[in-house]
């Protein structure tokens, strides 16, 4: 029996680079410790950013002053830390993608459960518990919305949040969810790219429509992050096709429109010039992520900092604010070491919080959701 004659093979290959779903460059699995790195970093720069931009609130000052006279030039450079935000969205695009490949939707849910709340239950509860001991620069929110916020329901609901920052975590869940279609259906190379596609033309319909049930579903001033970390893994994936580097293009362009500076910027009258380039910069270094340019880095400490990021993300603002208060108040420690005792402190108390009690619980809710199946 003749192997039957190439014929016609060349048109179909126009639609190989959609089609295709090859198998990784690496085994399924490995940590990346680059990803640790950008992760950790990401949400450094966002406490720097409170602490020694914002540092201030409801009148406030936990420096005692304005932060642009005790900081200096360091407030100019601390000012933009907020990019750490976009970038962590685009980080949690191309973990999301990497660590739903081959996952049944059961086990996507899980995974996604046991990743967010047992950090946020312990860290809602602590940041409470500081505000009611130290409620000279955060007052406690009432119990039915420390309730609502240990299933992030705060926001939907309209009650007050335990941190501000949780607002980030609301737009994570949403992201979730949205996958989670991907999942259903299969995670493989041409349902990705559909996926993104798909996002990124609604989110861009989403602004003409005018329709605020449709801009809350599709986050259309964050999506292009997501996407582009999405399709960042895809590369990290798959290698270098052009249209991922056209998804990228695009997500790129609408975080040049959408973040002309963050309020807070913009009312202190901060150039946009520095956010685009910091923003362009994020994209960069996933783009080198992508295309395996960070491999070298292979420090295995760097996991410890990528584990803890997330409770030192829940922790740094309310509890960071009450702690350099407070040590101000009882000493005579200068700002920057005091910053940067701050910065140390809340680090170890975020591994601490991961190792003792974070793992644990994710570990039995792992086994009891096991047990179900």
């Amino acid at each position: 029996m003749t192997a039957a004659a190439p014929v016609a093979v060349a048109p179909s290959r126009l639609l190989e680079p959609i089609a295709a779903d090859p198998p990784p460059p690496d085994a399924r699995g490995r940590r990346l410790p680059a990803l640790d790195l950008l992760r950790f970093v990401a949400a450094f720069g966002v406490a720097v950013f409170h602490l020694a931009a914002v540092a201030g609130t409801g009148g406030v000052h936990i420096w005692g002053r304005p932060a642009e006279e005790v900081f200096g030039w360091f407030y100019q450079i601390a000012a933009y830390g907020w990019v750490g935000v976009p970038f962590f969205f685009m980080i949690s695009g191309f973990v999301i993608c990497m660590t739903a490949w081959g996952r049944t939707p059961e086990q996507y849910l899980v995974s996604r459960f046991v990743r967010l709340f047992p950090a946020l239950w312990v860290c809602a509860t602590i940041t409470t518990l500081v505000t009611m001991a130290y409620p000279r620069v955060f007052t406690p929110v009432p119990f039915r919305a420390l309730a609502a916020n240990l299933f992030l329901l705060e926001d939907p609901l309209g009650t007050p949040r335990v941190d501000d920052v949780y607002w980030t975590l609301w737009l994570e869940l949403k992201f979730y969810l949205l996958f989670l279609a991907v999942v259903w259906i299969g995670v493989t190379y041409r349902n990705v790219v559909a996926f993104c596609l798909l996002w990124s033309v609604s989110s861009v319909l989403a602004a003409e429509i005018g329709q605020p049930w449709l801009d809350t579903l599709v986050m259309r001033e964050n999506s292009h992050y997501f996407i582009a970390g999405v399709a960042f893994y895809l590369i990290h994936r798959c290698g270098p096709r052009l249209e991922l580097w056209l998804l990228i293009g695009l997500s790129w362009a609408l975080a040049m429109h959408y973040y002309e500076g963050n309020p807070w910027q913009a009312g202190h009258g901060m150039s946009y010039t520095p956010s685009s380039v910091v923003v362009t910069v994020c994209f960069g270094i996933l783009a080198l992520l992508a295309l395996h340019r960070l491999d070298w880095i292979r420090w295995r400490p760097l996991a410890v900092l990528g584990t803890a990021t997330y409770p030192f993300y829940l922790l740094h603002y309310v509890v960071g604010f009450a702690l350099i208060h407070f040590v101000r108040q009882h000493t005579t420690i200068g700002p920057v070491p005091l910053l940067v005792l701050a910065l140390v402190v809340l680090t170890g108390a975020a591994i601490l919080v991961n190792r003792r009690v974070e793992q644990p619980i994710a570990a039995r809710l792992r086994t009891a959701f096991a047990r179900r199946r």
